[in-house]
């Protein structure tokens, strides 16, 4: 079940790579793993409590949530084909020190504030056993995985802090899309007491990819946090 719109591409976009605003599912049938109206949904309701319930159609620039998507600095996107304008592209070819070199980073292009949604994060929605084992840009979104490999939004840029910074600033966390009435995932600035400003405009965003994925490629050491 597919969304795609005439959209334009960000700068910087590669070209193999086809550019959406939804996610992609692999077939109808999965789609009810993610609705909050199916039985299929496997997340406890304790954590179902703690998501915020957010609009796939409106970035709240303060990261607050509101169902009824109150607030007076909202960037609507379902109006208009342009890429966002909080978030770049950046190519890292001028940056050969950079763990992700010669390739492409995510950096703010405003100030980012605590808990602010900066970006869903879309592609293919498959089944584990559809998995791609060979693509980097999976994610795990409850029972369905999210490869952003092929098809996919700014979301599959973000880098893993090692080697960028002591600690991420951004964090995956899993939201309800209203618009929807589904689970997704997205990318948030994160809530610390030593960030009290989020992400500063021209800041890398970085997330942390986590232990395992580092270690299925053979490439963390033991003493690595």
């Amino acid at each position: 079940m597919n969304t795609r719109q005439n959209l334009q591409n960000p700068k910087n976009w590669p070209q193999n790579v086809e550019y959406v605003r939804d996610l992609q599912f692999l077939n109808s049938k999965i789609t009810e793993n993610l609705s909050l109206n199916s039985q299929k949904l496997q997340y406890p309701q304790a954590d179902m409590a703690t998501m915020e319930r957010l609009s796939s159609s409106t970035f709240y620039a303060t990261g607050g949530s509101s169902a009824s998507g109150a607030g007076k600095n909202l960037q609507k996107l379902s109006s208009r084909s342009n890429p966002l304008v909080t978030i770049k592209i950046e190519s890292l070819e001028k940056y050969p020190s950079h763990p992700a070199y010669p390739y492409s980073g995510l950096f703010a292009t405003k100030d980012l504030k605590p808990g602010q949604l900066i970006t869903p994060y879309y592609g293919r929605a498959t089944s584990a056993e559809d998995t791609d084992p060979k693509s980097d840009y999976c994610l795990r979104l409850g029972e369905l995985t999210v490869d952003a490999n092929i098809i996919g939004n700014e979301g599959r840029f973000v880098n893993d802090y090692r080697g960028i910074m002591q600690k991420p600033n951004a964090e995956f966390r899993e939201f309800i899309n209203i618009d929807h009435n589904r689970v997704e995932m997205g990318i948030f600035v994160i809530k610390a007491k030593d960030m009290p400003r989020g992400i500063r405009k021209k800041t890398e965003i970085t997330v942390s990819y986590g232990k395992a994925f580092w270690k299925s490629r053979n490439l963390l050491r033991e003493t690595s946090s």
